[in-house]
């Protein structure tokens, strides 16, 4: 009994493993290959927050690596990068790998407020130390493609934007077909 009952954890682990790696087995979705405007931006652990929105999270290798994917996007031709998300079929996010992000500082707010928005601040963040891209389809907001590879996204030509373009070359491909 206690045998069945050690294994049951590996069991639901071993499961949890199939069931997420099927859907890249599947193929890749066809949105990558039908989708013509993209807007660029990061992933600051709570969603994709766009390049034009100017945050201090925003660390200076994730503005250089969006940089990077912005010049490959433009020589590769396959999409039109859109200013606005809202005009966007796919929004593009780059993460840059960290294990730990703290930060801290002094909350000032409007005489009056009352102790809410006032005093000292910190947070601190738990994160992969790979770097990522990923694809969200922009009218739902749901993921479509996630890549992540230790030192992904360094370089003039970051080795996550080519398993991305892989990954759409795919998607075309199974789209083609009858």
């Amino acid at each position: 009994m206690r045998t069945a009952i050690r294994a049951l954890p590996c069991a639901v682990g071993l499961a949890a493993s199939l069931a997420i790696l099927a859907p890249a087995e599947a193929g890749a979705p066809a949105q990558l290959a039908l989708a013509r405007y993209v807007a660029l931006g990061y992933d600051l652990g709570d969603g994709f927050v766009s390049d034009t929105d100017v945050r201090a999270e925003v660390q200076p290798e994730e503005r250089a690596a969006l940089q990077a994917i912005r010049a490959r996007l433009e020589e590769w031709g396959k999409y039109v990068e859109v200013v606005r998300s809202g005009d966007a079929e796919l929004l593009i996010a780059v993460r840059k790998g960290r294990l730990v992000s703290l930060g801290g500082g002094v909350r000032t707010g409007r005489p009056g407020a009352g102790p809410i928005g006032t005093g000292p601040g910190f947070g601190a963040e738990l994160s992969s130390p790979d770097d990522m891209i990923e694809v969200f389809d922009a009218r739902g907001g749901s993921l479509i493609w996630r890549g992540m590879k230790p030192n992904g996204l360094s370089g003039a030509g970051p080795p996550l934007f080519d398993s991305f373009r892989a990954e759409v070359a795919k998607a075309e491909k199974s789209a083609k077909k009858p």
